[in-house]
């Protein structure tokens, strides 16, 4: 097997864990930018990261608390949501972060002067 895909599959908690890091950096940034330049496209990004955030962690702790007992308890819608949230918190959040880092360079960048009408 190739040694590259043997050491991604591996270490695959230590990838999972700098994912979740990096993800939570992004998030620290994005609102520190927002704070400071009160970017709405910094609140953009710092809600689509905490939303990428949430579903990186769902994804790997789901493992841990998923057992046939509880998803008895919750049933079929439950148990449709465990399985429809993680992608739409996925997808939510990366538009979020590019629909912010977008938005905010959009802000940030001096408008030319407009000619005058008239």
């Amino acid at each position: 097997m190739n040694p590259l895909l043997e050491a991604v599959i591996g270490n695959g908690l230590m990838f999972d864990l700098a994912g979740v890091v990096g993800l939570g950096l992004i998030g620290l940034a994005a609102a520190k930018l927002a704070r400071r330049h009160h970017s709405p496209g910094g609140i953009a990004m710092a809600c689509g990261a905490i939303a990428l955030l949430v579903a990186r962690l769902y994804i790997l702790l789901s493992p841990q608390f998923m057992s046939d007992d509880f998803l008895a308890a919750i049933g079929p819608v439950g148990i449709s949501a465990t399985i429809a949230l993680p992608p739409i918190f996925l997808t939510g959040g990366l538009a979020a972060v590019v629909w912010g880092l977008w938005a905010h360079e959009r802000a940030s960048r001096p408008h030319p002067a407009r000619p005058r009408r008239g």
